[in-house]
């Protein structure tokens, strides 16, 4: 994977998280909290999704299509909840993508080679 790629995924995963736990919380109101989501968070990832897998790109742009669709309709806690339950799949397989790379390198490297 290139480096720029997996900074990239790096950037997603924080955004996704943010953007869940904000989409879960009681404390927000609904219509607030997916403004936010998508303003602070869903936004600033498709501007940056060049280094991004095609797969989770695609993804990316069906949760932002949800949103959009939404926005003619009035906003809802269970709303809320399902976007946030789209962005944590996302944020899974970010996870299975980047965990190859979060091992130690001494476990990454090929003992045939020394």
């Amino acid at each position: 994977m290139e480096w720029d790629s997996a900074i990239t995924l790096a950037f997603a995963a924080e955004h996704l998280f943010e953007a869940a736990q904000l989409l879960t919380s009681d404390l927000v109101l609904a219509e607030r909290a997916l403004k936010i989501a998508h303003e602070q968070h869903l936004v600033p990832l498709l501007e940056n999704d060049t280094f991004l897998p095609p797969e989770i790109r695609r993804k990316l742009l069906a949760a932002q299509k949800s949103y959009v669709d939404a926005t003619s309709k009035e906003f809802t806690r269970q709303f809320a909840r399902e976007l946030a339950s789209e962005l944590m799949n996302i944020l899974s397989e970010i996870t299975t993508t980047l965990g190859p790379l979060a091992t130690p390198s001494f476990l990454r490297s090929n003992p045939e080679a020394a």
